[in-house]
């Protein structure tokens, strides 16, 4: 059974007219290309956690319109991947939900990606995000 956030992974793509192509690639588990396009390597993909993980991401970019190219400087790639990062964090792992599963006992990151069915050390960034960044998480 697929994640609510799959789902809304899948819905968002979907309503972007995003395509999703399954491709072997040399350097990355995936490419958004500003023209509606992931490539994704499902060999680097072995879970469905890793795949929503990814693709949500992937989805970060075309939610925040972050892009860049691909010869441009390693300074403007982390800014523009954080961009997709904070997107995909805030329509995927938002406060509210992360505050409802706290409170319903998923207090270990473990637990909080499996209820949400992404990968922990996403979790784990997207908990680093709130409690920093926005302060909107308390600390347990």
């Amino acid at each position: 059974m697929m994640s609510q956030v799959a789902c809304r992974v899948y819905e968002d793509l979907d309503a972007l007219e995003v395509d999703v192509a399954e491709v072997p690639l040399k350097n990355n588990v995936a490419i958004s290309l500003e023209d509606n396009f992931i490539a994704l390597d499902p060999s680097r993909c072995r879970t469905e956690q890793t795949r929503c993980t990814v693709l949500a991401h992937e989805a970060g970019h075309f939610i925040s319109g972050a892009f860049y190219p691909l010869q441009c400087p390693y300074a403007i790639r982390q800014q523009v991947e954080y961009q997709a990062f904070v997107a995909s964090v805030r329509r995927y792992i938002p406060a509210e939900e992360i505050q409802t599963a706290l409170q319903g006992g998923y207090t270990e990151t473990w637990q909080l990606a499996d209820y949400f069915g992404l990968e922990e050390e996403y979790i784990k960034k997207a908990l680093d995000y709130w409690r920093g960044a926005e302060g909107f998480i308390k600390q347990t």
